[in-house]
């Protein structure tokens, strides 16, 4: 499935634009569906939808947020967003005797800056309803020039605090069984790799894609419960300009 995904992302970048030079102001704002591997042992990849809010600007700031205090060479916000993880484990039959967890909701504060070939953001989310764990990440994407789509690859380097990884991947004493000891996670740093996609199809509908993969440290590697510690994802989906 991610080879797929990766071919759909090349063959719209292929593709000419057809948007009208005279932009259309308003909510420029749609739907994708997401494909995520799950890192858990015996995890299927989660398929879900997500919402897509395109700016008019080239700062990569992804889900609901509001800006203030913006120019155009930055730009402050704050919002609120979901846990990027598998919450569910991957439906994994191996994990269904743990707890349950709660799907976490992050309010979030961050900035962006325009740099001489890209884009710079450092975004601080704090969970205020599953693990109440902290995450940082800054991210670094740069445009690709001579190419009809807006091509995006970026990197992002990810703080998770010990809340956090140990809410997902720790296993505590009741949880413990043969082939499970007990675990406990501390704070974990993570990379991630990506490519966006925004293809202009007409004056008001934009394709929109996603290519990534995201790699993780020891502190969450090294739990008895997690197969996978370099995972991938992506998504695919449509933003209509009201």
């Amino acid at each position: 499935m991610k080879y797929a995904l990766c071919a759909a992302l090349a063959l719209l970048a292929t593709l000419p634009a057809h948007a009208d030079d005279n932009t259309t102001e308003g909510w420029n704002v749609g739907l994708a569906a997401t494909v995520n591997q799950s890192p858990f042992v015996d995890g299927d990849a989660a398929l879900s939808a997500k919402p897509v809010m395109l700016g008019d600007n080239e700062f990569d700031i992804s889900g609901p947020t509001l800006s203030f205090n913006a120019t155009p060479q930055r730009e402050f916000y704050v919002g609120a967003g979901l846990d990027d993880w598998d919450y569910k484990r991957g439906d994994s039959p191996t994990l269904q005797d743990m707890k349950s967890l709660d799907r976490a909701i992050n309010l979030r504060v961050g900035g962006a800056w325009k740099l001489a070939s890209g884009n710079a953001t450092v975004d601080l989310a704090q969970d205020v309803a599953a693990h109440k764990g902290t995450q940082v990440a800054a991210r670094y994407t740069q445009r690709l020039a001579g190419s009809y789509a807006a091509v995006r690859p970026y990197v992002e380097a990810q703080w998770l605090s010990a809340d956090m990884t140990d809410y997902y991947v720790g296993v505590d004493a009741d949880e413990v069984k043969a082939g499970r000891p007990a675990y406990q996670a501390d704070a974990a740093l993570a990379l991630k790799a990506g490519l966006l996609l925004e293809q202009p199809i007409s004056k008001r509908l934009t394709l929109v894609g996603e290519a990534n993969v995201t790699g993780y440290d020891s502190a969450i590697s090294d739990s008895p419960i997690i197969d996978n510690s370099t995972i991938w994802g992506g998504a695919m989906g449509v933003a209509y300009r009201w």
